[in-house]
């Protein structure tokens, strides 16, 4: 049985267009399916607004009615604006029955300064850190969803009551089918993700030496000037994933650290084989349908991945259907309202 409507208050201040902001959009108008009263409060600037927008949410101001199965936007500040916790308490004043929703450790901090214990989700294994704002912050939490068992694991240890924690893995859809992309002749390596440190690209880099196979790396961040020139080629943010995809002949995901991985659960879906770091949530995300190795191994990873280029890995297809029954965006969205419904 379904829990009884209710009444949410989303803050994402984020200016980036990741896996948290692409699972919140999917959260959101599956609650609103599921008849729920919603506001998705976000920079009118950021690519969130815009895709809700496209979707048929509708941009409201402060004090618009939150009504059943409908999605309200509100304007917030972006960033680490100083009001945003002014804006936050204002929220809180306009919507005394809401439950607050903390997307982003940012928003996290802002619900708390501005006296309320929100649901937080986290995406991300690494530790919390010990000083006393970011303690006053998780006790202030009404329930913690993480994105895997290892998130869970890694938040009970730190301190947090098992009680408050739910997890709840991430909804991914397959990418639509499209032509392969043009990336030349020959077997191709493929990673995604943002060129950030925890995404360990540094390693990948290191395993394509000798690996006799070009491989490819979509997504921008700031490490793009340590990465430049050094034997793998940086496309950028690219809009045609799938394309990249049907063109892989293996995809690789180095990360050191990683709540669960959504690039991973496409790539499955999109029948491509996988190699990857045993990091955070990833095994769980993989089971027996991929290779795994220890992170920061470039010989490792050199050598998994050239297994599999061989054809010595897991059945592609058995792994699709592993991740298409595992990673649902209905079993995302139930989950998430579950946990909801717990902390209200």
């Amino acid at each position: 049985m379904a829990p009884s409507p209710l009444s949410l208050l989303h803050l994402d201040t984020a200016m980036e267009d990741r896996g948290g902001q692409r699972q919140l959009r999917l959260l959101a108008l599956g609650l609103a399916a599921r008849g729920h009263a919603q506001a998705v409060c976000c920079p009118p600037s950021s690519p969130l607004w815009a895709a809700l927008l496209a979707e048929g949410a509708q941009p409201g101001a402060l004090g618009a009615p939150l009504r059943p199965g409908a999605l309200l936007l509100l304007p917030t500040v972006r960033g680490n604006d100083p009001r945003g916790a002014l804006h936050c308490w204002r929220l809180r004043q306009a919507y005394p029955d809401a439950l607050p929703v903390a997307q982003t450790p940012h928003a996290h901090g802002l619900w708390v300064a501005a006296g309320a214990r929100p649901v937080v989700h986290r995406r991300v294994d690494f530790v919390p850190g010990g000083d006393p704002f970011t303690r006053l912050k998780w006790s202030r939490a009404a329930r913690c969803v993480c994105v895997s068992s290892a998130v869970a694991e890694v938040m009970i240890r730190w301190g947090l009551p098992e009680a408050r924690v739910s997890v709840v893995f991430d909804g991914v859809r397959a990418l639509p089918p499209a032509p392969p992309a043009a990336l030349g002749e020959g077997p191709v390596v493929l990673a995604v993700g943002a060129l950030v440190a925890h995404k360990d690209h540094e390693t990948l880099v290191r395993a394509a030496q000798g690996l006799g196979a070009p491989v490819y790396i979509a997504g921008e961040g700031p490490l793009r000037p340590r990465l430049e020139g050094r034997g793998v080629t940086l496309l950028g943010q690219r809009p045609d994933v799938a394309a990249l995809l049907a063109r892989a002949t293996v995809f690789v995901h180095p990360s050191r650290e990683e709540g669960m991985g959504q690039a991973v659960v496409e790539a499955m879906l999109a029948g491509v084989p996988v190699v990857a770091t045993a990091a955070g949530g990833v095994p769980e995300v993989i089971g027996e349908h991929g290779l795994l190795v220890p992170p920061g191994d470039p010989d490792a990873l050199r050598a998994a991945i050239q297994r599999a280029l061989a054809g010595d890995r897991p059945d592609p297809e058995a792994a699709r259907r592993w991740a298409a029954a595992r990673f649902s965006v209905e079993a995302m969205v139930e989950a998430t309202e579950a946990a909801y419904a717990a902390a209200g």
